[in-house]
Formats: C-alpha cells, sequence, structure tokens
C-alpha cells in the first residue's frame, strides 16, 4: 500500500507505519499472512490439535518430497511468509519510520505521528483511533469500514474523511460487493481489501490536488468508471443448467488413475530429467492457460479461494514470471529454477477483482490475452451465451487501462474470438492484425504476444499461423508440450498447458507426466493415434512454411476450452 501511495499519488511521501501485531488481526488477515492453502483452514469448522497437526507433517513431506523431485531447485522460489521482522526490514530499507504498537490509540502512537509531521493519515482495517490522534495538528485521516449486509447478503465498504479540525467525518464514497456462489471468508476478505486499497489510493490522490468535497466528486465518478461495471454483473443472477453446475464440480480424472499417474512422477524417468535439467541450468519455461477467477458458476471458472491456493502452491515450487521475463530467460539460455508463467483468455469482468485481488495480495504478474470486439461493445461472449452461460461481461477498456499502468500484462486474442482454422486471408488479417491495432491504440505500447482462440491443432491453419508469427514477436497455441531454454531459437511459438483446478492434476501436468503417458500410449499402439497439420514442435522457421511431416497429436484437444474438460 504505501509503494502505491508513492508511485500513483503524485509528491506524497511516506512518514511512517504503525502496525498492530498480528495477533492482534482478524482470522482472514492471519490466514492470508501465514499462506494457509489448505480449503478446511477456511471453513468455520473448529479442528483438533491432533487433526491440524496430522495435515501440517502431511503438507510438509509432499512439499519435500516434490521439492526433491523438482530436482531440489537452490531457493524455494517466490513463497514468502510475512513477519513483523521482514515488515520492519522493508521499511528500514526503504526509509520510513516503523513502530509496532499493540494499542493505536495510545501517547506512543501519538508521539510517533506528531514526530513525523504527518499531513495525512491513512487507516487500512478497523483500528480503534483515539480522539486524540484525530485532532493532532495539520493531521487528516481518511479511513475505510467493511460491514457485512445480511439483508443483500454481501459486504459494504465505505471510506471517510476526517479533516484536521473537524469533529465529523465526510462520506467520500461507498459501494456493496455482493456475496456470491462460492464466496468464502478468505475470497471476500481478499476482494474487499482490494477494493478498498484502490479506493483508498484513489481518495489520497484526489485530496492532494483538491479539497474534500472535490475528492469526494472525484472518487465517485472514479468508481462508477472503474468499479461499478463489475458490480452491475451481479444485478440479476447468471443462468446456470444443471449440465454446468455439474462440469465444476466433477473431476477430470478418477483417484486410482491419478495414483498411477502419480508413480510416473516419481519414477527414475521423470526425477533424473529434473535434476539433469537443474545441473544443466535449463528448466523449462511452463505456460498454463486459463479463463476467468470469479465465484459466479462458470463452465470455464475457478473461484477466489481455489485459485489462491493454486498461487500458493506454484510459488512454494515454481518461480512465476511474467510472460515477457519468461522471454528473456529462454533468450538467456539458462533457467535454474522451474518456472511458470500464468495466462487468462478473452478478457472476463470478474477477473479484474478475483484474479487481481489475488495477484496483487500474492505480488505476482499475470497475462491476459484480449478479445477486442466484446471489449468495445461491452457485450457477452458468444461461447457463454451458446452454453446458456449470461452476465460475463468482458473488461472496460478503463479497467484495462488502469490495470496495465499497474503492471497487468496484456496480449491479442483475435478481434471477435475468431476460429483460425479458417483460410480466408481478409478475415485473418481482420482479426490478427486488427486486434492489434485496436489494443495499441488503447495500451499506448507496442503488443508482444498473441494467443489463438481455441489454441487446437485445428483451430490453426497455416496461413493464420504464418500471418501471426509474421506480426507478433511472440505467437501462443494451447498443443500442450514445454518451452526449454535455447540462445539460438527465438521462441517465436509459444505452447500453453491446461490449468487444472485440482493442485494433484496441476502439477502432474506441469511435469509433462499427461504428456509423456499418451507418448507412451502412442508408442506401444495402446491409444488412436491422431494425426495433426502441424509437428509437435514449430520453430519460428518452421512456422512461416506448411510442414511436410506429419507427426502424431500427444494430446486431445477437442471441447478442450469450450465444452466439457476432455483430456
Amino acid at each position: 500500500m504505501a509503494n502505491r501511495i508513492t508511485r500513483e499519488v503524485p509528491g506524497a511521501e511516506i512518514c511512517g507505519i504503525v502496525q498492530r501485531p498480528v495477533q492482534q488481526l482478524p482470522l482472514a488477515q492471519q490466514l492470508i499472512i501465514n499462506g494457509g492453502t489448505h480449503p478446511s483452514f477456511f471453513s468455520p469448522r473448529i479442528l483438533s490439535n491432533a487433526k491440524v497437526w496430522f495435515h501440517s507433517v502431511v503438507e510438509r513431506l509432499v512439499h519435500w518430497a516434490l521439492w526433491w523431485i523438482h530436482g531440489c531447485p537452490p531457493h524455494r522460489n517466490g513463497l514468502k511468509k510475512f513477519t513483523i521482522e521482514t515488515l520492519a526490514e522493508e521499511c528500514a530499507r526503504a526509509g520510513w519510520p516503523f513502530l509496532l504498537a499493540a494499542d493505536v490509540s495510545d501517547a506512543e502512537v501519538l508521539d510517533f505521528v506528531r514526530q513525523q509531521s504527518v499531513d495525512l493519515a491513512i487507516v487500512l482495517g478497523e483500528l480503534p483511533l483515539g480522539p486524540e490522534l484525530l485532532l493532532i495538528p495539520r493531521c487528516g485521516t481518511i479511513r475505510a469500514s467493511q460491514s457485512e449486509v445480511v439483508e443483500a447478503k454481501g459486504l459494504h465498504i465505505s471510506v471517510e474523511h476526517l479533516a484536521r479540525d473537524a469533529e465529523t467525518g465526510l462520506a467520500i464514497a461507498s459501494l456493496t460487493i455482493p456475496l456470491q456462489f462460492y464466496d468464502g471468508l478468505l475470497a471476500l476478505t481478499l476482494k474487499a481489501d482490494l477494493i478498498t486499497d484502490d479506493l483508498l489510493v484513489q481518495t489520497a490522490k484526489s485530496l492532494r490536488a483538491g479539497d474534500a468535497t472535490q475528492a469526494s466528486k472525484e472518487t465517485t465518478d472514479w468508481m462508477h468508471k472503474i468499479v461499478s461495471p463489475y458490480l452491475t454483473q451481479f444485478e440479476h443472477p447468471s443462468v446456470v443448467n444443471t449440465v454446468q453446475r455439474e462440469l465444476i464440480c466433477r473431476r477430470c480424472r478418477p483417484i486410482w488413475k491419478l495414483c498411477i499417474e502419480t508413480l510416473l512422477l516419481c519414477s527414475p524417468l521423470v526425477v533424473a530429467r529434473n535434476w539433469y535439467r537443474w545441473w544443466r541450468g535449463r528448466h523449462p519455461v511452463l505456460i498454463l492457460t486459463h479463463h476467468l477467477v470469479t465465484d459466479r458458476i462458470h463452465r470455464m471458472g475457478t473461484s477466489t479461494e481455489t485459485f489462491w491456493r493454486q498461487v500458493r502452491f506454484l510459488q512454494r515450487h515454481y518461480r512465476i514470471v511474467s510472460l515477457s521475463e519468461g522471454m528473456e530467460l529462454l533468450r538467456s539460455g539458462e533457467v535454474k529454477v522451474p518456472c511458470v508463467a500464468l495466462t487468462f483468455d478473452d478478457g472476463y469482468g470478474d477477473n479484474f477483482v478475483s484474479l487481481r485481488a489475488v495477484a496483487e495480495e500474492t505480488g505476482i504478474p499475470v497475462t491476459l490475452f484480449l478479445a477486442t470486439q466484446p471489449v468495445e461493445n461491452h457485450q457477452e461472449f458468444q461461447h457463454d451465451l451458446a452454453k446458456g452461460a449470461r452476465r460475463f461481461f468482458p473488461l472496460t477498456w478503463d479497467q484495462i487501462r488502469y490495470w496495465n499502468l499497474r503492471g497487468g500484462e496484456f496480449g491479442s486474442h483475435t478481434h471477435t474470438h475468431f476460429d483460425c482454422g479458417s483460410a480466408d486471408q481478409k478475415k485473418l488479417e481482420a482479426e490478427i492484425i486488427g486486434s492489434k491495432n485496436i489494443l495499441e491504440s488503447h495500451l499506448e505500447r507496442p503488443v508482444q504476444f498473441f494467443a489463438f482462440p481455441f489454441g487446437g491443432r485445428r483451430n490453426i491453419s497455416s496461413k493464420a499461423m504464418r500471418l501471426a508469427a509474421s506480426t507478433y514477436p511472440h505467437v501462443l497455441s494451447d498443443f500442450g508440450g514445454e518451452n526449454p531454454p535455447d540462445t539460438g531459437r527465438s521462441n517465436r511459438h509459444l505452447f500453453r498447458k491446461d490449468f487444472c483446478s485440482n493442485l494433484w492434476e496441476l502439477e502432474l501436468e506441469l511435469q509433462s507426466v499427461f504428456d509423456l503417458i499418451a507418448a507412451m500410449k502412442q508408442e506401444f499402439s495402446l491409444g488412436r493415434a491422431n494425426t495433426s497439420s502441424f509437428p509437435a514442435r514449430l520453430t519460428a522457421a518452421s512456422a512461416f512454411k506448411t510442414p511436410r511431416n506429419v507427426s502424431p497429436s500427444p494430446r486431445i484437444d477437442a471441447s478442450r476450452h469450450h465444452g466439457s474438460p476432455v483430456q
């Protein structure tokens, strides 16, 4: 939050930070701080000490085993656990005075604030500020409060400003986040904290430029432009049929099959491969493809809490990088730790809060591929309407620009979410080149990445591949497979894997166990070969010409993204 203020509020300086002890924070905040990942930790049930201890031991053993299978990377990648000591170190590094105070209304805090010559105090969370603190000369306060709305089944957020000489506060903005199907304590907290932080930063920015009344107007206008498009999706419930509900609850693979596949994960073949990669510094950059993080029911969606657990797992065993950083690693020819990039297709509006809330809290980069026509017209996606899903709107250009300025990475996904299996040159140019021009006009920066909609081999004609490869530095498909480092390659064509909701399946997918099994079946004629118009691997040179040799496809791509999850 302090870093956001210094970046986004012109001329602002951080005078100091006052932090309550972790033990005094709400339960949800403590779970976030401790990096809790097991779903039972977020349920209202009280677990016995023995059960918690047993789960902790099993979890540690599993994580240790995976670390060893991965080749014992030199460090545990990006998983960071918050402590008061690390916060104090960060403040010292930034030159910000720091105070740990059990009682934020006592004389110690009063003296601390007076010593720093504070103009504005920003209060995060429900802190009991005493009247003495509010009456400090030259110190105004903005604070946000969150309260549950039982009738509306949601969470109400309000922001108020207390001027340095005023006895009552002035309401700046307020809104209500509706309760959604998969919402839990953790999900609501993450989303509410994100929106609250956005409002507080915008209020501070507006106060810097004018008085409280003008700040209230500017913040309200900003809220209607940036946040309201997300909230209006919930004015009417989405239409979800029984088939879609079953798709969300269904496991992709039975447990017995996962157990057999896990034996291959622990086999000398996979372990030796990973240790060799660690020894040579040649881990691949793995790219995962997803669509939306949402707490509504959607056949391609993942709930906020599920995505939180996925990210915490990935941070523990992989280094999460942006696509741009991943390309730099591939070009360097040296990747010393397992790396993963997260991508999201289509540009769903739910991602603006649910996805961004997890990304902001964990500090991970994400890349979104946008279909520009639905964004321009703010219309629902045709593949959703065909499946009976309603009121899943795309991001707005205002939201995209807001996210882009704050670290989001965006690429093209055609103009109309077009099936690029077509050979119509004019249509392909309008979809592939036209979407790039539209995106760059709004982002005011070059667009480096293009992802084919649907992404299977039958959805990418040779004309489409040549046109995309000549228009964008990097082209992504959903063929599956890995992206190995190589200083002699341009890595024009990148391969993406499925982002499985189940952590067990996700790890097997990342370690290419499913691909190995498919290759074994083909080798011993245990499965039906599926011929393809593309080889298993495309280099920058082969992307510009139709391959003469046809090789079997290692994966089944039918109904992969807009139907039932087929493997």
